[in-house]
């Protein structure tokens, strides 16, 4: 391969067209993501990186070992023989194509409306089965935000998120062996809305059947949305407190949960019925911003139509991803390449 010039490169797009230059701008783009993914898997190889040592050995002493299809160094043990990459036991190992993965972390978090499965297969030009795969495992690989990330005024407040059993089997494993299956606990809410169904409401009500994440907020763009089982002082304090600073200020909507963890914590604490503040009360004090981040997590949700209750966490981290102001594609990439090779999820 002959040697880059830049001068003559330059020479050469003084040529080109505006269409040509269009059509080049295309294929940098598509070759900066390709490079971009194998940067990252470089750097985890890397001395002092995560993948520095054999995987098979853990000896320190190693060789270059040539390159993988997509450029990626591979390595090789000079104790056992073992050859390694630095995508070795991570959900990459088994992908062919890591620049489609990157360019869907891409679409997933800096994308003002995140494509479907089936519109990111036909730009993609794979399976949206392979796409669905990818997205869940970028989505679990995202982890809770580190202690003390929200600062100064911080807003927090309940979103109300109906539950699903999205791709259960349990009702039709009940019809088909209702003797050895035992029924489950609700009818589907497709029943209920049925004429002549014989419930109207689920048991307990529909209240019984609503899931609470927990959302909040700073004035500095950082958010965090984590599942709670309850509304209880337990499950909020337990998701909340842990991205607090011991300093911040605790704006919410006066509920009697947040009054007792705020007076147990000591926390200085705003309260604000239907929006409204007291004659006490500083302007700049308000939880207008967790009921706009609220607002764009219902929104954001209902284009999935109802996912499953059990992924409700990783749905809320990835919006919260999605709006942190100082949030990439590429923390994503970095968090997908540390977490662990999942079975069977990345094909």
């Amino acid at each position: 391969m002959p040697r880059f010039d830049p001068t003559e490169f330059g020479r050469l797009l003084a040529r080109l067209s505006p269409q040509e230059l269009r059509q080049v701008e295309g294929m940098v783009a598509e070759a900066r993501e390709r490079a971009e993914a194998v940067l990252e898997i470089n750097a985890r190889a890397d001395v002092g990186g995560a993948a520095a040592a054999c995987p098979r050995c853990g000896g320190g002493e190693r060789i270059r070992w040539g390159r993988t299809r997509t450029g990626a160094q591979r390595w090789s043990c000079s104790g056992c023989g073992a050859t390694w990459s630095g995508r070795s036991g991570t959900p990459l190992a088994r992908v062919h194509r890591r620049d489609l993965v990157v360019a869907l972390a891409r679409d997933m978090i800096e994308a003002p409306q995140p494509m479907s499965c089936r519109r990111a297969a036909e730009v993609l030009g794979t399976s949206r089965h392979s796409v669905w795969r990818w997205r869940m495992t970028i989505i679990g690989a995202l982890t809770p935000e580190p202690e003390s990330t929200l600062a100064g005024i911080v807003e927090a407040d309940e979103a109300h998120q109906r539950e699903s059993r999205k791709a259960s089997r349990e009702w039709v494993r009940h019809r088909c062996d209702p003797a050895n299956t035992p029924a489950p606990p609700r009818l589907r809410w497709e029943d209920y809305r049925r004429r002549g169904a014989a419930s109207r409401t689920p048991p307990g009500g529909w209240r019984a059947w609503e899931k609470k994440p927990l959302a909040a907020t700073d004035r500095a763009g950082h958010r965090a949305v984590e599942a709670i089982a309850d509304a209880g002082q337990v499950a909020i304090s337990g998701a909340l407190l842990p991205v607090m600073a011991p300093d911040a200020v605790l704006c919410t909507d006066g509920h009697i949960t947040y009054e007792a963890i705020a007076q147990d914590e000591r926390i200085p604490h705003f309260v604000f019925v239907a929006g409204r503040r007291s004659k006490l009360t500083p302007r700049s004090h308000h939880i207008n911003t967790v009921n706009a981040l609220i607002g764009r997590f219902r929104a954001f949700m209902q284009t999935f139509c109802g996912p499953a209750s059990k992924n409700l966490a990783a749905y809320g981290r990835w919006h919260a991803a999605r709006d942190n102001a100082d949030r990439s594609y590429r923390d994503v990439l970095r968090k997908l390449l540390a977490s662990g090779h999942p079975t069977n999820t990345v094909c």
